[in-house]
């Protein structure tokens, strides 16, 4: 995959499927790795499972590249690695 003049060889896809997302979410405790929010405390707190190194920057979907954080904790993030 080329863009921005720069080649990616990643061969998993973007998406985080059902099955990985709920083993990440089982490994963080259902709590955000950022600040410990936690939807059983606060019911208000959403999570997301999101790549630690940007997909974007060539980096594979594995558990090892993922967290969980909340909606808080992941706005602004992007990909600014």
């Amino acid at each position: 995959m080329k863009k921005s003049g720069i080649t990616k060889n990643v061969s998993s896809t973007r998406n985080i499927f059902d099955k990985l997302r709920y083993k990440v979410l089982k490994r963080d405790n259902f709590k955000c790795c950022t600040c410990g929010a936690s939807p059983a405390k606060d019911p208000g707190v959403e999570l997301h499972v999101d790549h630690i190194v940007p997909w974007s920057k060539g980096v594979e979907t594995t558990l090892e590249n993922l967290q969980t954080l909340c909606s808080r904790c992941n706005i602004g993030k992007s990909d600014s690695l």
